[in-house]
């Protein structure tokens, strides 16, 4: 298909979504919104500090013209491994500012996330068939490191975030930092970077859609790491975006390193909980191909898809290829709507429908952070093993398919208050 010079600027303005810019605090989900408890008011005196731990895997090069650690848009011959200490607004921000910003929409300032510090703990590599070649080193500290984080905290899930295109190593590590705050900082969080530059068009003439694929068996090393070398009750992983194409090929590879174990084996051996797609621009007919792999893998898959995703729409006019799963109504196959019903871990998730009862749709490609209503979705599907019913949400006629009715904030408000031990089964 070519794509014409006018064509990849229309493409540029319309994704720009994905695109690197400085992070400030997301727009405090609905579950928290001006009451008690806030995601932070349990927090033990001792925690109460503006700056947040994120450990790091990232597929990125060091960059060398920097005095500083720091990793650039070079796609690095190993993979590299740390831990970044993500601040939380500027220095004159209080704790008690913080807590309180926490639980403000809208808020009279931004607060803006920095990294404060970043220590590279070592690298490692795989082989052609994605085996470690190098299983030593200060790299595999690391993961002691985070089993004692993992022990350490009030919830023993891990979750890995996996980005979209055309940010920085930066973006990663605030967003799982932020994504961990609004979970109350009760988990252990991880940024899994791969080298997208920053620039969509990279993304949109395919240069970068290589990135993310080539990316994919390092992730796949990490999922295997985390369940082998911690004790994580579950590890979830929440994506955005072109992310989806990492972690959709990362797990059908994880499958097809397994491919005599059953589901039940392959869930109790990896561990992995809900599975996140979150505006992902994956095309349809290569998430079915992989769904019958994740489905036996994970304990959730939840996919979002609005009407008004611009930048999906443009992405699928001028890069071609199927319908993405974060487009409402996706073409299938009659083949492909059997793969869809046999998998009975997946959550379709309308952010559309509903939308005349609501008064309003959930739209543009940042929805899943910048709405409260459906960043709330986000975090609970994480944070809490409640069904979508007791998530709030509203079934379809079909069964996989939810929506959220225009009682939702009152539906969700009510979670906050329950014990913590009853939100994990």
């Amino acid at each position: 298909m070519r794509i014409y010079p006018l064509a990849l600027v229309s493409l540029a303005c319309c994704l720009y979504g994905c695109a690197s810019q400085d992070v400030p605090l997301m727009p405090t989900p609905v579950i928290y919104q001006n009451q008690a408890p806030g995601p932070l008011d349990h927090i033990p005196e001792d925690e109460r500090w503006n700056l947040r731990r994120v450990y790091y895997v990232t597929t990125r090069q060091r960059d060398p013209s920097l005095q500083r650690l720091n990793y650039g848009n070079r796609t690095a011959d190993q993979i590299n491994v740390g831990m970044a200490m993500i601040g939380f607004g500027r220095s004159d921000l209080s704790w008690a500012d913080l807590n309180e910003v926490s639980k403000q929409n809208p808020r009279e300032d931004d607060v803006p996330l920095s990294i404060a510090g970043i220590f590279e703990a070592g690298s490692y590599r795989l082989d052609n068939a994605g085996e470690l070649v190098q299983p030593q080193g200060a790299a595999f500290w690391l993961l002691a490191d985070i089993d004692e984080a993992i022990a350490a905290s009030r919830d023993r899930d891990v979750l890995v975030y996996v980005h979209g295109a055309a940010v920085n190593f930066y973006n990663a590590c605030a967003f799982a930092a932020q994504l961990d705050h609004f979970m109350g900082r009760d988990m252990t969080s991880l940024a899994f970077s791969w080298p997208t530059r920053q620039t969509i068009l990279a993304y949109g003439l395919g240069g970068d859609v290589k990135r993310a694929y080539a990316s994919a068996p390092a992730l796949t090393s990490v999922l295997e790491q985390l369940a082998a070398h911690t004790a994580a009750r579950r590890i979830h992983i929440l994506t955005w975006s072109a992310g989806g194409r990492v972690v959709s090929a990362a797990l059908k590879h994880l499958r097809e390193k397994n491919p005599t174990a059953t589901a039940d084996q392959l869930r109790k051996k990896y561990r992995l909980g809900s599975v996140y797609f979150a505006a992902a621009d994956v095309p349809v007919d290569e998430f079915v191909q992989a769904l019958g792999a994740i489905n036996d893998l994970t304990d959730r898959i939840v996919v979002t898809a609005s009407s008004g995703d611009d930048a999906l729409q443009k992405a699928r006019l001028f890069m071609g290829g199927a319908t993405r799963i974060g487009q409402i109504n996706p073409r299938l196959s009659e083949e492909q709507k059997r793969i869809v019903l046999r998998a009975d871990r997946l959550e379709y998730v309308n952010l559309s429908l509903g939308s005349g009862g609501r008064g309003f749709d959930i739209t543009g490609h940042h929805y899943w952070f910048n709405h409260p209503w459906a960043s709330s979705d986000a975090l609970l599907s994480i944070r809490t093993d409640l069904t979508p019913e007791e998530r709030g949400l509203q079934r379809s006629e079909i069964p996989m398919l939810w929506w959220m009715p225009e009682d939702y904030p009152q539906r969700v408000r009510n979670i906050v208050h329950a014990p913590p031990a009853t939100l994990r089964k």
